[in-house]
């Protein structure tokens, strides 16, 4: 497909633009920082986003990272990074959410150009980045009452040529587990609204509980430039990792009440269907909610605030296929 420019930013063969980027229709500004570089030959889009979450910060860092030290004269095709989507919520330190409407950005894909301001901002990507891609990733970690066990997703489509390639993206980097998700197991997503547009994405996990370090950092800039190399836009030796565990689908169970959570288990750690794994209890110490697992596998979020609001996502729980390949 190769697009070499993005919005206003349109440079050169062999060239680096960056600047800010508005979302249209939004009041105050919703302006977002972007990069499109753009190779000496022609070849590939990838098209990735990080701080869709906004205290996810290593995703943040390693795609500036990636921005900023990429040689555009090195490079095939183009590479469109917006590595802070979020930037209402950035100086704020919101959690989950976009502080303009209170909406978790990444379950209001493929959005809407006349709705509200997450609405237009994920019907701004979706229209102007994600349909105009060869691949997509998406930069997460665990939000700042997140622990997690780093961990990648795509989505099954049922179309054998872009499952594969976006196993093959998820395989680029070195986690713990590649969950192939079902369709639609989680509505509103970014990988979701571009599996519908057949396009090859993956959401990555990696980093916690808000904290900005550097082994989390690398462990997203090696899994991009690992993509680039896959995608061959540029020149290395590619490294496909074997060793993830596989994951077929997940389930979270989420706070029924507001109370005092109490998790019995730990990120990585497997459980069986039934077990207890916790529960929610009120200010004098009465349980209002007890959490069994719904189904058997490895625990790969949980949230660590003491605190939990109703419908708060309390835990994630991953599980294998059936008949696992190999």
């Amino acid at each position: 497909m190769s697009k070499a420019s993005f919005v206003t930013l349109k440079p050169g063969r062999g060239e680096r633009a960056h600047g800010m980027v508005r979302i249209p229709g939004i009041e105050p500004a919703w302006e977002i920082p972007a990069y499109v570089l753009r190779g000496k030959e022609t070849g590939p889009t990838l098209a990735i986003t990080a701080g869709i979450h906004c205290a996810e910060y290593p995703g943040i860092a390693a795609a500036l990272r990636v921005a900023q030290e990429t040689d555009p004269a090195e490079l095939r095709g183009t590479l469109i990074i917006l590595p802070l989507v979020n930037t209402p919520g950035f100086f704020e330190r919101s959690m989950y959410t976009n502080p303009r409407d209170h909406k978790n950005i990444n379950r209001t894909f493929p959005g809407k150009a006349d709705g509200s301001p997450s609405e237009r901002v994920t019907h701004f990507l979706t229209t102007e980045l994600i349909k105009n891609a060869d691949a997509y990733i998406d930069l997460h970690g665990g939000d700042m009452i997140e622990a997690l066990i780093p961990f990648t997703i795509y989505q099954r489509t049922g179309k054998a040529a872009v499952d594969k390639q976006s196993e093959e993206l998820a395989l680029t980097f070195d986690l713990d587990f590649v969950l192939a998700a079902e369709p639609d197991a989680v509505p509103g997503a970014s990988y979701t609204a571009a599996a519908k547009l057949g396009i090859p994405a993956v959401i990555t996990e990696v980093g916690q509980q808000g904290v900005f370090e550097s082994a989390s950092v690398e462990r997203h800039v090696r899994g991009i430039r690992n993509a680039l190399i896959r995608l061959k836009m540029v020149e290395g030796q590619e490294v496909l990792y074997a060793n993830p565990k596989r994951l077929e689908r997940f389930e979270w169970l989420h706070a029924k009440a507001q109370g005092l959570y109490y998790p019995a288990v730990s990120v990585g750690q497997n459980v069986e269907k039934g077990q207890a794994i916790g529960d929610v209890r009120d200010l004098f110490g009465e349980v209002q909610q007890e959490l069994k697992a719904p189904i058997s596998g490895p625990v790969l979020f949980i949230v660590t605030a003491l605190a939990v609001r109703k419908g708060d996502p309390l835990i994630g729980i991953g599980a294998a296929p059936a008949n696992p390949a190999g």
